[in-house]
């Protein structure tokens, strides 16, 4: 009898599992995409991933890249840029195992790098003073260093196939904290407290401040933030949505509820790294929509719903959604900390493994046909790059724009090795999801409002 009922609950669970799923696939868009799926990554600059671009130089012990002959041109290096550049170094090549530490990218350092549209302090960036050079412990010339498709064979091969955006620029300067911030609500102006090391004067964040709202958060400046991010959007008009975090299944919890966080991943170079860490998840500086105790959701069946996660799961449960073809309409996706491409504790190799293995997964899914996969990263890390940020409007929020970053959108419905020239920002993607869904926006004079669309990248006119 026993049995029975298990057997009856089993089948009540995956038919109100797939239910959810029409009902997603059902939801009313303006293009042919029903799921967005923002894979969020750290610390590269446009130019020190595809600067050179599609050239490699194909060493013989290294992965070979040959690039298409109809391969367009994007806004990369020049030869008077590799040879003559107005740094205090050239651009350099880096090889694939390569390794380079965390560099000194404070928010005033990186605007300070480009010198009034000079673009020759990047080794020279100002980080703890006056005339401070880079000396954060890197050695300071590594700033101007770049790879290629021999390092990159994943993210060029993608960008071979699918759509790359070779002038899309950080919303604002923000830090990798910050910039993470900035993708889902577009600035991180607001934070609370105001008085705080870490948080300027206008209320944003200068710092890499852990969230307030998480039981993983280390150390004294907690904060958080009070304004609405893409979350909150989605939910107010019922789409579902998710982040799917690397490393956020407490490891176990201690008597007063409070969650342990033991688990360790090794990357490519050897390393053991702490696999979660709570300024990695934007969604937890939000009161809205942070899983403090980091609570499973109430049963997969639920999953990208309302409920006690707050759309806040374990990276794993991506995995199970996308063997059971039951993704939210929208998903942001974080890598664990050996994987995110974080300088220091990550790196190319072990960012591309991580890439290879969300692609796949949610290639076999039968949603496929209907998703859009958005790759983003959070900042450039004071890494080089030669293009000036353009100026934002006096009337949009925050200090921006920042740097210019590596932008993909691989889905079936992609045009197919595309350079999108036009300017675009991280408020983007947020500008696509909110017109996809039809969400509205941010705030008055957020940068969602004033962000160019990224239609351009895509062809609905195609078969997919």
């Amino acid at each position: 009898m026993v049995g029975i009922k298990r057997g009856w609950l089993v089948s009540l669970l995956l038919v109100s599992s797939f239910a959810r799923a029409a009902m997603a696939e059902a939801v009313a868009t303006q293009t042919p995409i029903k799921h967005v799926v923002v894979v969020v990554l750290q610390d590269e600059s446009f130019d020190r991933y595809f600067g050179i671009y599609p050239h490699a130089q194909n060493n013989p012990t290294e992965v070979a890249f040959h690039a298409r002959k109809d391969t367009p041109a994007v806004a990369g290096f020049t030869p008077a840029l590799l040879t003559h550049n107005p740094n205090l170094t050239n651009p350099y090549r880096m090889a694939p195992g390569q390794p380079t530490c965390d560099l000194g990218y404070g928010v005033i350092a990186q605007q300070r790098a480009y010198n009034h549209g000079l673009n020759n302090m990047f080794i020279w960036q100002e980080d703890q003073g006056p005339n401070a050079i880079n000396d954060d412990g890197c050695f300071p010339q590594s700033v101007m260093g770049y790879y290629d498709g021999n390092t990159l064979s994943a993210i060029w091969g993608y960008a071979q196939h699918y759509a790359l955006a070779d002038h899309f620029f950080a919303s604002e300067y923000a830090t990798v904290t910050g910039g993470q911030i900035d993708i889902i609500a577009g600035v991180n102006q607001g934070i609370m407290p105001k008085v705080l090391p870490g948080v300027s004067y206008k209320d944003e964040l200068l710092g890499n401040n852990p969230p307030l709202y998480d039981d993983a958060s280390k150390g004294r400046f907690k904060v958080s933030l009070q304004r609405p991010n893409i979350g909150d959007l989605l939910s107010a008009h019922q789409v579902s949505w998710g982040a799917f975090i690397g490393g956020f299944k407490p490891s176990s919890y201690r008597a007063d509820g409070t969650i342990v966080m033991n688990k360790r991943v090794m990357n490519q170079a050897g390393s053991l790294v702490a696999a979660y860490r709570s300024n990695d998840d934007p969604f937890q500086y939000f009161a809205s929509t942070a899983n403090r105790h980091h609570v499973p959701p109430k049963s997969h069946a639920n999953l990208g719903n309302d409920g006690p996660a707050h759309h806040q799961y374990d990276l794993s449960l991506l995995w199970w959604a996308t063997e059971h073809n039951q993704l939210p309409a929208v998903s942001f996706v974080f890598a664990d900390h050996a994987h995110n491409g974080h300088v220091g504790t990550s790196s190319p190799l072990d960012e591309q493994a991580f890439l290879r293995q969300v692609i796949s997964h949610l290639k076999n899914t039968k949603q496929w046909s209907t998703t859009a996969v958005m790759l983003e990263w959070s900042s450039a890390n004071g890494w080089y790059d030669h293009i000036t940020p353009p100026r934002a409007a006096k009337s949009m929020l925050g200090n921006g724009y920042g740097p210019r970053l590596p932008f993909l959108v691989i889905s079936k419905w992609a045009k197919h090795n595309y350079v999108e020239h036009k300017m675009l920002d991280q408020s983007s993607v947020l500008r696509f999801i909110e017109t996809n869904w039809q969400l509205g926006y941010l705030g008055q004079a957020t940068p969602d409002r004033y962000a160019h669309s990224l239609r351009s990248m895509f062809d609905f006119n195609q078969k997919p």
